[in-house]
């Protein structure tokens, strides 16, 4: 038995073990259920070719992360990328902010979105839903054409029912300066929003991460363990495979509503209802290896019109080369829909349809295809929905009294980034160090090197709480 047990060798829980053992604290034991650590953050071969789930890229504004990684690895084993993204709307491509570059589109779009701008109401209350929060903050016009669309395809829910608190860093702001300079004439690239930059490893893809600070953790994790489901009334986790492990703290990186499924809890209360609240779409990224080389633009290209099934194309060559073959293009495509409403038939539809109008947006035909991997993410966007707002911090704080932590991208139900994902396990370190009483020592830290224009410190993130 071990005094510990984490669920999900993940970025989370992984950084949770490493932590940990950096503050001499090796009473725990740590479960996986693939065959491998990593849990999104995994990269798959086909073919001379990589292919991540989805685009994860390191974006670095907090000290500490960055000598993380220096300590983990070496920043030289990635390149640093300055961004370029961009969108594709009324037959023009525009970069990225569609708020600070309207160039080039119709001029009767164009002033309708400076007209909702200036006439947009600022005194409106406090909004409570994003569809209200794009009418305060960018007005109708610039909410018709690419904000309701777009964020309506990205998580297939109306946005009407969605609380914009997810907003935050994730959204750049703008002024009537920047919006009519933008419609005027075309704007050089500007270092706009939290991913304006990021790392991104030279060899082997996002995975390259995970292997090093995997490499970095001195307790093995235990493979090929799926939880069947866990007592919290005689503190033992069950597996699959028969197997079972106590413990008197547990820490978990399963998404949270698959926890609460699997959990049977002391306190007798009932979680079945806040199970079936905690809403979330999937995605399907489907992955091409293209004998053409050079197919798209920029990194990444947003697609908010509804023509298109898939809400973004991204372009794995030009974010590194040593993902594909010499001469060829890797791309992929991402279609958001809800599980709970696309039958086994639609979800087939589905695919095929989005993978045909790839083809024949990106300009390539089928016999241009050296190689395919379609991957499916059950847990792709959570839906910061009201009950979310209302209940999710409560539901944290509730699981807590039954020495049960539940942290983690999924684990707390939030968007987060992959430095968020280290620090949340950090501070999960240092959280159980106080619950078994334990006395910390000082982490050894990286000497400190030059930093990124883009640093800055973050807060530490809170286990009794939301976090956005």
């Amino acid at each position: 038995m071990a005094e510990v047990v984490i669920l999900g060798a993940g970025l989370t829980g992984l950084s949770t073990a490493y932590h940990l053992e950096q503050y001499n604290c090796f009473d725990f034991k740590i479960f996986e259920q693939h065959d491998r650590p990593g849990g999104l953050l995994r990269s798959v071969s086909s073919d001379g070719f990589t292919f991540d789930h989805t685009g994860h890229l390191l974006h670095v504004n907090n000290d500490y992360f960055l000598r993380f990684l220096q300590t983990v690895t070496q920043l030289t084993e990635f390149n640093l990328i300055t961004r370029q993204s961009n969108i594709f709307t009324h037959s023009t491509m525009l970069p990225y902010p569609f708020q600070m570059n309207l160039h080039g589109l119709p001029s009767t779009v164009i002033a309708e979105c400076i007209e909702g701008y200036v006439s947009r109401t600022k005194s409106r209350k406090k909004p409570t839903t994003f569809h209200e929060w794009v009418l305060k903050h960018f007005g109708h016009g610039m909410g018709k054409h690419f904000f309701f669309p777009y964020n309506q395809k990205i998580l297939s829910y109306d946005l009407k029912k969605v609380h914009p608190s997810w907003t935050g860093r994730f959204v750049p702001q703008t002024n009537l300066k920047a919006i009519i300079e933008g419609a005027i004439t075309p704007q050089e690239t500007k270092k706009v929003g939290y991913n304006s930059s990021f790392y991104y490893p030279k060899q082997g893809g996002i995975e390259f991460l995970i292997k090093k600070i995997n490499a970095h953790v001195k307790t093995p994790v235990t493979l090929n363990h799926k939880v069947s489901h866990i007592d919290t009334q005689t503190k033992t986790v069950f597996f699959e495979n028969g197997e079972q492990e106590k413990y008197n703290l547990l820490i978990s990186t399963m998404p949270l509503n698959n926890l609460l499924k699997t959990t049977k809890f002391t306190s007798g209360k009932n979680y079945a209802q806040a199970e079936q609240k905690l809403l979330c779409n999937s995605v399907i990224n489907i992955n091409l290896g293209l004998s053409q080389s050079n197919v798209g633009t920029g990194h990444w290209t947003y697609f908010p019109e509804r023509e298109y099934p898939f809400y973004r194309l991204g372009y794995w060559h030009n974010i590194c080369s040593s993902l594909v073959k010499a001469n060829c293009s890797g791309v992929y495509g991402e279609v958001s829909y809800l599980k709970q409403k696309t039958s086994p038939r639609q979800l087939k539809e589905l695919t095929h349809l989005t993978k045909q109008l790839m083809l024949k947006t990106l300009n390539v035909k089928s016999n241009d295809i050296m190689t395919e991997k379609i991957l499916h993410l059950n847990h792709a966007y959570v839906i910061y929905d009201l009950w979310r707002e209302k209940n999710l911090g409560r539901l944290l704080a509730s699981l807590q009294t039954e020495n049960l932590y539940s942290i983690g991208r999924y684990g707390q139900w939030k968007y987060s980034s992959m430095q968020e994902a280290v620090l949340d396990g950090k501070t999960m370190a240092e959280d159980i160090l106080m619950l078994l009483k334990t006395k910390p020592t000082q982490i050894p830290e990286a000497p400190k090197r030059k930093q990124p224009e883009t640093t800055r410190k973050q807060p530490s993130v809170s286990l009794n709480k939301s976090t956005i």
